[in-house]
């Protein structure tokens, strides 16, 4: 398939200049090489003019900056008692476990807005995270003036699952051992009721346990209308937010972002899997000391509000720092997740952020250095940054930790680096680094044993590294606000060619029945119906299910599009030479991702194409706790369900099982690592959730990366698999469900149906498509993201008409001109009312046909967050086929839904689709609980074959 020669002779003048070599890019596996790209866009300085911070024993920014400037830890024992019942022995192992742990958080729910129907749902994570944005906010003036609220971004970043998801898996769990100890209906009834309460119960549990409902709460909290998500990387996750939210301020889609991480640890079953990765949690531990006992972990939460630094200038922003430049690598290696450090790929990052800040390596005075201080990746990093940073320097080199005063505090590591090393340029001193016996030594490397001055003169430059457990190693550098002075533009704005087209040159999925994208064409074509009656594996009826209104802990919907030939995404992995013990303790989720984004590579041409791979990333929208996670939590914390319902547990550990691999096998970034390792991409990989909306989201990200220069090419798509026991009951909780099947668009639509299933595409810039003859499938226009800020639940017409406009303002072309919309559709009247009223507002008007509106959820449910990822690919299947398949009415039309005045009408038929002026476009809609809307726009010309 080839573009039209319009589209060619639009974007080949962008390949007139020769091509050259960067300093550095994403490393690559050693089979893939990567030719010379086009010179990135320089690097606009983000200016961070808001710090919050909320930790065990410094509540608070002040707080935060004096026991950081003390260099004073306060590390105790894990807090065992407030973990749910375990395994005696596990609690064994765990004794001498010390880190940097809280209590319970308070919170004051009248001042953020919670009402009391949610208070029971929310999760620690949520109150921490809400806690650091206000103060982040406040602490910028902007609680005494406005912010740009239409044009302000939220994005959060959080690693395992949330106290509110492991008590949801538990008692979910539990009623399957109280349907077996139950001698009546009555006494099963009893033994729920004390499942609940001992649980917690609210309609909202399942909202409650989403960690994009997070953003979502802050941006609803502070009025704000930017687009919002959450994502997962691992301990690399502060890393991804800082490049996403500079990509996000680059663009021009927003004019500010708030950026906040956290963790906490709230199953045993998390420090078990860390132990098995290497962490000790020894008391006194230290990140750079020669024992390489590792750094004690920790819990925390930091906020960060950042703006283009010209902006901040412009509105007078106090500026505690200046983020100028950031660079990644990562290298995949065979077998489990580990932390390395290769010392090529660290003094290429490092070069590489500083080449962006327009600086020498040598010249940073202070490096703060995020590392879990395992093995011997510690000398090999001391090596590197002597040579890069420290030879032939007058003075040292200083290097700090932040994880060495509040412990390594994960996916809020990096942001915790940053906020710190921020407030050390601001306040123009160098912290204490926390003392230990023998650490490692460097010639030119020191470390401040107290408290000191800003060595040396202007500029006064700071870098922050970190290893991640995924094999990603970053570098940022961050500058004084005084120390400007290199070449910047303070009138820097997003440049057309950033709106370049992107072209979808690989498609794969499966879902329910269907285990690739030709079979789930035809299908559609021939009017798939793969919502039918659940098997009795994924939904034990005398347990579980009860005819008619929702009771406590049951599911009142039957109906779903389950996940069928489960052995093939199993066989599979013996093509990628998948250790067997690791094979074993991967989620399905991962395994599906694996099969899809083989289709979607294949279809690419990967054999043919290794050494025009340039920079990679892979960008996997999923829910940011899987399955195996709760799966491993409830037997590990089994012992809890039994004393709660006067039971014996079962004997032996309950830590069978767990080894290296079996953190690999439920992180959600882990879907896109062992992509990335099993393909050799080299690939930056990161896990995106924005409720129903995550896959555009992820496309949004992806989009934005290409456009500007971060990434070369983007493996995209969402995955999700909500046809399960806790799903069905959850969702039943709130009402959410159909009680017969989902009805798109119908009069007595009463809710969605669940439905399994995978789509990823494979992304690049339009141009370099056809520079290298990619087959090209179709080109994604503009992608628009939003907030409500009205509801967590409720749908807002006007804010998905703002994703619409935003996405329109990127594509160059009118709503008019588009033919159809691939809608969300959930099957709610008012979801449906909503999302029709929002089309019409945008696309209604002076058209020369009728706009066509159709929903894949008829055909295969509701995939959550891969239900975007369902769309785009039923809609770039019908570009191909030139013609739309059937949406599938089982009711009568909602007579109020507002389709004449568009016009439109809904595709009951296979429908011939016909281009217009020598082009087919078309739209799809997402829209998640909270209020998170994206809406993608893409074509194809009329000569694609």
């Amino acid at each position: 398939m080839r573009m039209a020669r319009s589209t060619t002779a639009r974007w080949s003048n962008r390949l007139a200049a020769p091509a050259t070599a960067q300093p550095c890019r994403m490393r690559t596996s050693a089979t893939t090489s990567s030719p010379p790209m086009h010179k990135p866009p320089d690097f606009e300085p983000i200016a961070i003019i808001g710090i919050g911070c909320l930790y065990p024993e410094a509540r608070g920014k002040d707080a935060f900056w004096r026991q950081l400037q003390a260099g004073k830890s306060h590390f105790a024992p894990l807090p065992l008692e407030r973990y749910w019942d375990t395994d005696g022995n596990v609690r064994d192992q765990l004794r001498g476990w010390h880190g940097a742990f809280f209590d319970e958080m308070e919170c004051d729910f009248k001042r953020f807005r919670i009402p009391p129907v949610y208070r029971k749902s929310v999760s620690q994570m949520m109150l921490m995270l809400l806690q650091v944005a206000d103060e982040c906010v406040r602490d910028a003036g902007y609680d005494k003036r406005d912010l740009p609220r239409d044009e302000v971004a939220v994005m959060c970043g959080t690693c395992f699952g949330f106290d509110s998801t492991i008590a949801n898996a538990l008692k979910v769990e539990g009623v399957r051992l109280a349907h077996e100890l139950a001698g009546s209906a009555d006494q099963f009834s009893l033994l729920k009721e004390t499942l609940r309460e001992r649980f917690g119960s609210s309609s909202h549990d399942r909202v409650g346990e989403m960690a994009s409902s997070i953003p979502a709460r802050i941006a609803s909290i502070l009025s704000l209308r930017g687009p919002v998500q959450a994502m997962e990387c691992a301990d690399a996750t502060g890393y991804a937010l800082l490049e996403a939210a500079s990509l996000s301020l680059h663009s021009g889609q927003s004019r500010a972002v708030i950026v906040a991480s956290g963790q906490r640890i709230e199953s045993l079953l998390t420090p078990l899997a860390l132990a098995r990765k290497g962490f000790t949690g020894a008391c006194g531990g230290h990140p750079f000391a020669q024992d390489g006992a590792g750094t004690p972990m920790g819990e925390g939460a930091t906020a960060l509000l950042l703006k283009r630094l010209s902006d901040a200038r412009r509105d007078n922003d106090r500026i505690y720092s200046v983020l100028r430049g950031m660079g990644a690598a990562r290298q995949d290696v065979p077998g489990a997740l580990a932390y390395a450090v290769d010392g090529t790929a660290a003094f290429h990052v490092i070069n590489e952020a500083c080449a962006q800040a327009q600086v020498t390596a040598a010249e940073q005075q202070y490096i703060d250095c995020v590392l879990p201080g395992i093995g011997s990746q510690v000398p090999q990093l001391l090596s590197v940054l002597s040579d890069a940073c420290a030879e032939g320097k007058h003075r040292p080199l200083h290097l700090g930790a932040s994880v060495a005063t509040f412990g390594h505090t994960f996916a809020n590591a990096a942001l915790a680096a940053v906020a710190g090393s921020s407030l050390a340029l601001h306040e123009k001193t160098l912290p204490r680094m926390r003392s230990a016996a023998a650490l490692h030594a460097r010639a030119g490397i020191a470390y401040p044993d107290a408290a000191i001055a800003w060595p040396g003169d202007a500029p006064q430059l700071a870098g922050v590294f970190g290893s991640s457990l995924t094999g990603v190693q970053w570098h940022l550098m961050l500058s004084a606000p005084d120390s400007a002075s290199h070449a910047l533009s303070s009138d820097m704005s997003p440049a057309q060619e950033q709106q370049e087209p992107i072209a979808i040159v690989g498609i794969g999925g499966a879902f329910g029945p269907c285990s690739n994208s030709a079979d789930f064409a035809q299908r559609l074509f021939d009017g798939l119906d793969a919502v039918q009656p659940l098997p009795e594996n994924v939904l034990p009826r005398s347990a579980y299910f009860g005819e008619g209104e929702a009771a406590v802990l049951s599911s009142y919907a039957q109906y779903g599009a389950d996940l069928k030939q489960r052995e093939l995404y199993d066989a599979g992995l013996a093509a990628y030479k998948i250790f067997p013990k690791r094979a074993a303790g991967l989620d399905i989720a991962q395994k599906l991702t694996l099969h899809v984004a083989a289709e979607a590579l294949a279809d690419f041409g990967l054999a043919h194409k290794r050494g025009k791979l340039g920079r990679t990333a892979v960008f996997v929208a999923s829910n940011l706790s899987l399955g195996r996670e709760r799966e491993l939590a409830c037997r590990l914390h089994a012992p809890e369900l039994a004393r709660t319902l006067g039971s014996v547990p079962d004997a032996g550990t309950a830590d069978n099982g767990i080894d290296h691999f079996t953190l690999d096998g439920y992180l959600a970034s882990g879907s896109a690592a062992l992509v990335s390792a099993c393909f050799g991409l080299g690939a930056m990989p990161v896990a995106v959730e924005a409720a129903c909306a995550s896959s555009l989201a992820a496309f949004n990200n992806a989009v934005l990366a290409l456009r500007r220069h971060r990434y070369d090419l983007v493996l995209a798509g969402g995955v999700e698999l909500p046809a399960n026991l806790r799903d069905l009951v959850l969702c039943s909780s709130q009402m959410m469900l159909s009680q017969q099947r989902i009805a798109p668009f119908a009069e007595h639509a009463d809710g969605f149906s669940p439905g399994d299933g995978a789509a990823l595409f494979v992304l690049k810039r339009l141009s370099d498509a056809l520079r290298d003859g990619d087959r090209i499938h179709a080109t994604i226009t503009g992608v628009g993201g939003s907030a409500d800020a009205v509801s967590m639940t409720a749908p807002d017409p006007d804010g998905q008409a703002l994703a619409m406009r935003r996405a329109f303002a990127q594509a160059g072309y009118a709503p008019a001109t588009v033919q159809y919309v691939e809608a969300h559709g959930t099957g709610t009247r008012l979801g449906d009312l909503a999302e029709l009223t929002s089309i019409g507002s945008v696309y209604g008007g002076a058209r020369a046909v009728p706009l066509r509106i159709g929903s894949v959820k008829s055909n295969i449910g509701h995939t959550f967050a891969a239900a975007g990822a369902a769309g785009l690919l039923k809609t770039v299947l019908a570009l191909q086929r030139h013609a739309l398949p059937a949406t599938l009415l089982r009711r009568r039309i909602d007579p109020q839904l507002p389709l004449a005045g568009i016009p439109a009408e809904l595709v009951t038929a296979n429908t011939r689709w016909d281009a217009i002026d020598g082009s087919r476009r078309a739209a799809v809609s997402s829209f998640g609980t909270g209020g998170i809307n994206y809406h993608l726009l893409l074509q194809a010309d009329g000569s694609v074959h």
